[in-house]
């Protein structure tokens, strides 16, 4: 019985140190808008907090790499975008090729979350994670940075 216990206490141990330790987690992964010519492409990169700045690095060294102090931060926007799970073609190309019914498919959508921030002479555009921009805006809030929502439906609607 006592092996039991022990084997037990052990496993809670273990399964619950590392939740508690992810809470406190000041690293997200993020993508970044970085151009590329006359395009933009998006990079997977990370985004950092510190007591007086954060920076977003790229996953490969020196591609992208940028430090900004809270203080300088002029502008901090969000908005989200609504696209098509599936498109007309895909949707017609599965339906021929499963048998499967995919009209409901074509009224799902998915959120792609944007955070775009400026200073005087720099900026950054970040796509968040759909598991992490509430957190992500958080900690900006909590380091002081107003951020203002853009909400493009709500334009169409006054119009």
């Amino acid at each position: 019985m006592k092996y039991l216990t022990s084997l037990v206490l052990f496993a809670l141990i273990t399964v619950t140190t590392p939740q508690a330790f992810a809470q406190n987690r000041s690293t997200f992964q993020i993508d970044t808008m970085v151009s590329d010519g006359k395009k933009s492409k998006e990079v997977g990169s990370s985004l950092s907090f510190a007591a007086e700045n954060f920076t977003v690095s790229s996953k490969k060294t020196g591609v992208y790499n940028k430090t900004f102090n809270f203080a300088d931060v002029q502008a901090a926007d969000y908005s989200y975008s609504k696209k098509p799970l599936l498109s007309t073609g895909g949707a017609v190309a599965m339906a021929i090729l499963t048998g499967l019914i995919v009209l409901p498919f074509l009224f799902m959508k998915k959120k792609s979350h944007w955070l775009s921030v400026r200073t005087a002479d720099e900026y950054v555009v970040m796509k968040l994670d759909r598991e992490n921009y509430r957190q992500v805006l958080a900690e900006f809030e909590v380091k002081q940075v107003k951020i203002t929502t853009v909400d493009e439906e709500e334009k169409k609607k006054d119009k």
